[in-house]
Parts: structure tokens; C-alpha cells; sequence
């Protein structure tokens, strides 16, 4: 600094060395040099006093710089954007504006290109698009739309404004542009989630870069599609660098699809170019080990990075550990880490307590919930609408409807899946006209819904069995397009056959070009259930010619059409094709159904043959349906079964042994009548009932 001022002055080098000071942040030299040029009184410069504007701005000292702005003798439009500047650096748009304003109102000078982008800036960050329209208006009226460097910050204000239609009207206009405007279109459809124009723009740009690359990756992961890691290697076969932007990206995508392999490739990358200490690196390798159910890899990356990483920048890093422990179930390490973060004293988020309330409602404890639930309150995350939602969801799980409502009541900002966590829950514990009520309430809020909540609605018209109601919510799932969701159709299907109303039933079936196994399943049930059987029978012969494999309850709906409709050889057909053709283990419940087949049509031995080769115990619905054949056909056979089979293990249920009772007798089998007015008795006998009063501790 010495040497600047023991030669003539050259304001061009004072001005190269405050940038200098500017460019790495010297707050001490950049003060003494300050006060040296006002020794030297040449801080009345316009040109001098501009650049200390700008140097105090970037290093975030706006008192400094606005007290030079207000000293100066004179100003100019650089003067006014510097100061604008400043306060967007000091995170102050709305005061940035307000300095815009009274730059317009004064009057004195016009404003340029570059205070046009600031204040553009600004409305970006406020989000206030009517004030960035009349920016753009003004633009126009001073004749600068052909200014691409501008223009791409009237594009950059709609995109963070949410007017992303709008901004592509803007691109239109000045396309082709520079490649900035590409990526900046290509990231705003990225972040409204329009991923189909945003790859469109993408494919069409006449060129590429990481930043592009990296806005793809990024919308694709963040919903969860595989495209994320087809962009990836394409970004590298192109021989782009991944960086410290596509990493989390990149492995968040392999951890939700299961990409174990293409994970490990990464984390190979990661340490031959050296991105181990990257900020972001090391969760986001703990996170993909995790949800790869690599629980143990995760746990030594964990504790490779703990030690690498200060105790104070360790959340991110706790949270993707215990976010592995939740998804592999392994509740005890993740309370142990609730613990250890608690004592630690490191601070807890809105993700790490939501991973702890999701481990209670793993749990099913509300005792360790309500504890978590104190930790919100008290680290201010009580008003967290995904805290909130994941406590609405733990209260509805553990059958505490009401406090599930307080703590949604309380939320500030009630999205669609606190709304779908409440209603859901009142479904799940029978509270349906509290579920329809919230449902309106849902959709008079003006809350986008989804096809899960809707879902649930139409589970309440099925067990309440109000069919009207259920068609109102059929209609809206037209209006809103969830006719085509699966979960939706299969839900509808089931609404329709449990009020009786299977023709409907079929129409909806019938509507649908994609059907899965839920599909089918439901709708070959719900024939079976409403007598119609050959139907039921006829759809899973169509089930198996396109090629969709049926599942256990699939079977389970094919015998109990069988059943209704007293198909005894179809149902033997069936009940050995499950177990030959398809491999799948019959459980009790398809053992149940065939032998009440059986027995109901006389096939005594044949039954009794069959609960012989089960694999598990017979239970007492199997033994009173065996029961019941022999009591309608009135088979003698009934003594000995009474003799040497039901008075061994006498089962808990007395009805049908009355029943039992009374054919003996009018058989004439007054023994085994007898021992079975006997059995009635025992079985039938209470212990007498004591007081806990008296009890001893």
C-alpha cells in the first residue's frame, strides 16, 4: 500500500486494489486504505467513492457503504446501483427497491441496464412478480429488450416469482439468446416439476454444461425418477465433471431406486477425483448406503466422517444415518442416536425430529412420541408443517384422534398430507363421518388432493355401504383425474361391491387399460361376493392370459366364489393349481375355504384328509365348519368324531356344539350328546371376578 501512494495518483490502480480487497475479502486493508484516501481527500471522486461502495457491499458492511453514499458531493447511476447492490448483498431487496424508488423519483438520473438487473434481483428474492412486471414494462419503454445479459434477469425474476409460463414468453422472445437463458428456462421447469418441457428445452439447447447437466439430475431426482441416473452417466460419457451439485443428487436417486451398483460407481469416483471432504459428500453417502439396506457401510462411512467432520456441522450427517436406521427397521439404533444427538447438544432439526417421531410410530410407542413431541416445542418446530404432519400421522396411529386434531389445528400451513394423514387415521379407526367431514373441509381449503386421501374416502363409502356418496366421490375422482390411478380404481371397485352395486363395479373395471393384480383381485372378490361366480372365474382365466401373476388373496377370492356357488371340482382345480402352477404356499384362510367346500358337499374323508396334510394347526373356524356338514347332513360319523377328535381340545366357540348337541340326540347318540352338553359346560364356565382393589402389588 505504500508504494501506491509514494508515485503520482492513478485512480485506475486505487481502483484495482479495492477490488483486489473486494475480490478476497481484506476488511482491514480495505478500511486503511479508506482512510488514507480520505487524508488525501480524493473520496469526493464520484469514481473513487463508487468502487468503496462496491468493495463495503461485497464484504457485507452496508452501513459503511451507505454512509458514503449519503456523503457524496455528487452521483451517478453507478452510485444508485451500488448502493442497491449493497443492500441485496446485506440480504435487504425490500430496502433495495425503496432505493430504486427514490432513484426514479429524484429523477436525476435514468437508470441502466445493470440497476434494471439489481432491482430485478431484488423482486426476484421478495417474490413480488407485480413489481418485477412494471421492472420489465420500464425495460421496454427504454428500449432495452435486445439486451440479452438484462433480459436473461427478467427471465430469472418470473422463474424464482413461480410465472414460469411467464418466463418462457420472455425466452421466446429472445431466443436463441445466450446459453445462460437456456439453463435458467431449463432449472424453472425443473423446480415447478414440469420435467417433460424441461427435457424437451434440454434436447433442443444448442449446447451443454454442468449447470444444465446438473438442473436435469436434479428435477429428476427430486421426483424420484430413473432418468436421474441415465443423466448422470450421460454427463459423464460427455466428459463432464460430476461435482459437488450432482453427487447429492446422483446418490439420492440411486438410494430411492435401489442403484446399488451405479451407487458404489459414484462413491468410486468420488474418492479417485477427491470429493471426500465435500460438504455434502459424506451424507449423502451414508443416505444411499442406507436406503440400499447397506446399513453396515453406512454405519463406517458414519463414523469415517464423524471424525473428519467439526461437531457443530454434524446434522446433516445424523440425520442421514438415523434416516438409514428408519428404513431398515432398526428402531433400537435409532433411538440410541436420538440419544446420543440430544446429549450432544449439536441441535435438531425438522428432519431429525421427523425421523424420531417416525421411529415411534414404527414403534407404536406414544410414551417415547410425546417425549419427541416436547423436543418440537422446544427447538420451534411445533409449527413445521412436515413435523406437524408426521405428528398428526403418529397421534391417528396410536388411537389419539383428538390429539391428533389439536396438533392440526395448530398448523399454520395444513398441506395435502397432513390433511391425507388425518383423514386417513379417522378412516383406519372407524371415526367415517369425522373422515367426511374433514374431506370437505380439504376440499374447501383449496388444498391440491391426492389419490390416497380419496382413496380412504371411498374405503368410508364402502364400510358405511352409502352408495350416493360414494358416486359423488367417483365423480370427483373424474373431475380430478384420479380414475386412471390404480389405488383409486381399486378402491372404487371395492366401494361399489361392498354396497351391492356390482355392475358398476364392473364398469369401473372395465375402464381401466392398465390393470395390476390389485385390480383384478378386487374385482374377481367382489364378483364372488355378489353371486357371481362363473364371472369371478371367467376374470381370473383373463387375469392369467394377460400375463398378470395372481397372489395368494387372488386365489383366496377365486375358492370363496367356488364356495358361494357350491363348485366343489373347480375349487379343487383351482386349490391345486395355486400350489403346482404358481408356487405359492396356501395359508389357513385357503385351508379354511376348501374344506368347508368339501364338507358342504358331504366330501367328509376328503376334508378330513386335508386338515390331516395341513401344514399348521386346524383352528376352531376349520373344526365348525366341519362341524356344521356334519350337523346339516346328519352324518352318523358324528360319534366318533365327537369321541375322538372334539373333546380332546375342546375349541372356545359353544355354537355349533348346541347345534351338535341336538342332532346327536336326534340320532339317537345320547353318549355323544351328552359329552357335548358337557363340553358346552366347561367351556362355558367364568372365573369368578376379583377387584384389583384388593389385589396385592
Amino acid at each position: 500500500m505504500a508504494r501506491l501512494f509514494s508515485r503520482p495518483l492513478d485512480f485506475e490502480s486505487i481502483v484495482r486494489v479495492l477490488r483486489g480487497f473486494r475480490r478476497v475479502g481484506a476488511v482491514n486493508h480495505g478500511k486503511s486504505l479508506h482512510s488514507q484516501l480520505i487524508k488525501l481527500g480524493i473520496c469526493g471522486s464520484t469514481f473513487v467513492a463508487n468502487n468503496l461502495m462496491s468493495m463495503y457491499s461485497e464484504i457485507e458492511l452496508l452501513d459503511d457503504a451507505r454512509k458514503i453514499f449519503v456523503e457524496m458531493p455528487e452521483r451517478n447511476v453507478v452510485s444508485w446501483t451500488a448502493l442497491i447492490s449493497a443492500h441485496i448483498y446485506a440480504g435487504e431487496p425490500f430496502e433495495a427497491l425503496r432505493v430504486f424508488d427514490q432513484m426514479l423519483e429524484f429523477g436525476l438520473e435514468e437508470p441502466n441496464g445493470f440497476t434494471f438487473s439489481a432491482a430485478l434481483k431484488a423482486c426476484g428474492l421478495l417474490r413480488d412478480i407485480k413489481y418485477g412486471q412494471w421492472i420489465h414494462e420500464l425495460v421496454s419503454r427504454a428500449g432495452l429488450l435486445f439486451d440479452t445479459v438484462l433480459m436473461n434477469s427478467v427471465l430469472d425474476m418470473y422463474v424464482k416469482c413461480g410465472s414460469v409460463e411467464e418466463a418462457r414468453r420472455v425466452f421466446d422472445v429472445i431466443f436463441p439468446g445466450k446459453f445462460t437463458s437456456w439453463n435458467t428456462m431449463i432449472a424453472g421447469y425443473c423446480k415447478e416439476g414440469n420435467m417433460a418441457e424441461a427435457e424437451e428445452l434440454f434436447l433442443r439447447a444448442p449446447q451443454h454444461d454442468g449447470v444444465s447437466f446438473n438442473s436435469l439430475i436434479a428435477g429428476f431426482a427430486r421426483i424420484e425418477s430413473p432418468k436421474a441416473s441415465e443423466y448422470v452417466c450421460l454427463m459423464h460419457k460427455r466428459g463432464f465433471k460430476l461435482d459437488h451439485f450432482t453427487f447429492p443428487c446422483a446418490l439420492n436417486t440411486c438410494g430411492s431406486l435401489g442403484l446399488e451398483k451405479l451407487g458404489m460407481q459414484i462413491h468410486s469416483y468420488i474418492v479417485k477425483y477427491g470429493f471426500e471432504s465435500c460438504h455434502y459428500t459424506g451424507p449423502a453417502l451414508v443416505d444411499m448406503y442406507g436406503k440400499c439396506s447397506r446399513i453396515n457401510e453406512a454405519r463406517e462411512l458414519f463414523d469415517q466422517y464423524s471424525h473428519q467432520c467439526p461437531l457443530w456441522d454434524r446434522v446433516p450427517l445424523f440425520n442421514s444415518m438415523l434416516s438409514g436406521y428408519v428404513c431398515n427397521q432398526n428402531e433400537r439404533a435409532a433411538l440410541d442416536l436420538i440419544l446420543k444427538i440430544y446429549k450432544l447438544a449439536v441441535g435438531m432439526d425438522a428432519y431429525t425430529l421427523s425421523s424420531a417421531l417416525k421411529v415411534c410410530i414404527n414403534l407404536q410407542n406414544l410414551r417415547i412420541g410425546m417425549q419427541v413431541h416436547s423436543l418440537i416445542v422446544t427447538n420451534g418446530c411445533h409449527l413445521d408443517s412436515i413435523v406437524g404432519s408426521v405428528l398428526v400421522d403418529l397421534y391417528t396411529k396410536c388411537c389419539r384422534l383428538d390429539d391428533a386434531r389439536k396438533v392440526f389445528a395448530g398448523l399454520l400451513r395444513k398441506d395435502a398430507i397432513a390433511w391425507s394423514g388425518l383423514i386417513t387415521g379417522c378412516v383406519q379407526q372407524g371415526s367415517h363421518g369425522l373422515a367426511f367431514s374433514l374431506f370437505r373441509d380439504m376440499i374447501s381449503s383449496s388444498v391440491g388432493l391426492d389419490c390416497y386421501v380419496v382413496s380412504s374416502i371411498v374405503k368410508a363409502c364402502s364400510v358405511l355401504s352409502t352408495i350416493q356418496s360414494g358416486k359423488q366421490v367417483h365423480t370427483l375422482c373424474i373431475k380430478s383425474g384420479f380414475d386412471s390411478e390404480n389405488v383409486t380404481v381399486a378402491s372404487l371397485i371395492d366401494m361399489y361391491s361392498k354396497c351391492g352395486d356390482i355392475d358398476d363395479g364392473l364398469a369401473v373395471f372395465e375402464s381401466v387399460t392398465n390393470k395390476d393384480a390389485v385390480i383384478w383381485t378386487g374385482m374377481i372378490i367382489g364378483c364372488g361376493n355378489n353371486g357371481r361366480a362363473m364371472k369371478a372365474i371367467n376374470l381370473f382365466e383373463k387375469m392369467l392370459e394377460s400375463e398378470e401373476k395372481p397372489n395368494e388373496i387372488t386365489f383366496l377370492g377365486v375358492l370363496s366364489a367356488c364356495r358361494h356357488a357350491g363348485m366343489v371340482g373347480e375349487a379343487c382345480a383351482f386349490f391345486k393349481q395355486m400350489k403346482d402352477t404358481h408356487g405359492l404356499a396356501p395359508t389357513l384362510e385357503h385351508y379354511c375355504c376348501m374344506v368347508d367346500i368339501l364338507s358342504r358337499d358331504g366330501r367328509f374323508k376328503e376334508a378330513k384328509k386335508l386338515i390331516g396334510e395341513m401344514p399348521c394347526e386346524a383352528n376352531e373356524t376349520i373344526l365348525n365348519s366341519l362341524l356344521g356338514a356334519y350337523a346339516i347332513h346328519q352324518n352318523a360319523d358324528l360319534s366318533k368324531l365327537v369321541s375322538k377328535e372334539l373333546l380332546q381340545d375342546p375349541i372356545h366357540d359353544t355354537s355349533h356344539y348346541v347345534t351338535l348337541s341336538n342332532v346327536c340326540a336326534s340320532l339317537g347318540l345320547w353318549d355323544g350328546s351328552a359329552k357335548l352338553r358337557e363340553m358346552i359346560r366347561r367351556v362355558s364356565q367364568k372365573e369368578a371376578g376379583r377387584s384389583w382393589l384388593g389385589a396385592s402389588p
